[in-house]
């Protein structure tokens, strides 16, 4: 049982409680994610399961789509609606400047990192920080965001990269009309290059039972979309599965990965479905292997 699987996680419900209850469907301790999502979120979770575990720090690189809601003329402690009020304005900025407003917040932004999120400062989550009353200096990062497209002065869909904040988008639209604003509601729409529509509920995963559910897991040689593979079988294989990186398949290596393009690139085996391992180009070590998997 090794695969991704695409779950449509309901708001209220933490990350690690997706990850309980998908463990108690299929049976095993196996499953991880590749993203968490806050309670008030919901959406798409993308959980890695068996051998999936060891692609967490390659499938998290993704940049990911969301549908948020938000409401004007209020901001809260935690950027969002389940936090305590700090300020209420009125909103004197007609819907379609609002949306106008929305619309041209694209492109790369230095925005501070909420408070209350798992970002660590000093090996210290800064929630942590925040429910203890401690002060720190906030820090901030480059924020991307794009695709930004409204379905009403108060709601929009928007695509970011990894590590963006939503609520902090959320926030630079409300500083940027002058009232503030919080979010009130979040749905992840893809991630990855996976898709909500391809996702299911935790309910129909436990309707459907372990054998069935693993039938729909994603395979791993479609895990990593975009990168660039390269299939071996006899002694390249053999020997890639004991650590070791053939003299043809190091030509072959060589012949096409770029440098300036590529991190990994995938080594499939003759199997349809699996995935062999992962290799990377070091700095002074050349072609190295960075995972196997052993299934």
């Amino acid at each position: 049982m090794n695969g991704l699987l695409l779950v449509n996680k309901p708001s209220g419900l933490t990350s690690h409680d997706v990850v309980a209850r998908v463990r108690r469907i299929l049976g095993t301790k196996e499953v991880g994610h590749s993203g968490t999502l806050d309670p008030l979120a919901s959406g798409l979770m993308v959980l890695l399961i068996g051998e999936a575990t060891k692609l967490s720090a390659y499938v998290t690189e993704g940049d990911k789509s969301y549908q948020v809601s938000l409401k004007l003329g209020v901001t809260t402690d935690t950027l969002d609606s389940t936090g305590k009020v700090l300020s209420e304005k009125p909103v004197t900025t007609a819907p379609d400047e609002v949306t106008k407003t929305a619309l041209s917040l694209a492109g790369d932004f230095n925005l501070p990192i909420p408070m209350f999120s798992a970002k660590k400062v000093d090996g210290k989550k800064l929630y942590e920080y925040a429910r203890a009353g401690e002060e720190i200096e906030q820090p901030s990062k480059i924020m991307k965001f794009w695709n930004i497209t409204s379905v009403s002065a108060s709601e929009y869909s928007l695509s970011c990269s990894k590590g963006s904040f939503i609520r902090s988008w959320v926030q630079l639209l409300g500083e940027s009309i002058g009232c503030g604003a919080t979010m009130t509601g979040l749905k992840r729409t893809s991630s990855h290059n996976f898709h909500l529509d391809d996702a299911k509920s935790l309910e129909e995963f436990e309707a459907l039972g372990a054998a069935t559910v693993s039938s729909l897991l994603v395979p791993l040689d479609s895990a990593l979309k975009g990168v660039k593979s390269i299939r071996v079988k006899g002694q390249d294989a053999g020997l890639m599965r004991n650590g070791q990186i053939s003299h043809s398949l190091r030509s072959q290596l060589i012949a096409r990965f770029n440098p300036t393009d590529d991190r990994i690139i995938q080594i499939l085996p003759e199997e349809k479905g699996k995935l062999l391992a992962l290799v990377g180009l070091e700095e002074g070590k050349g072609f190295t292997i960075k995972r196997v998997f052993n299934y």
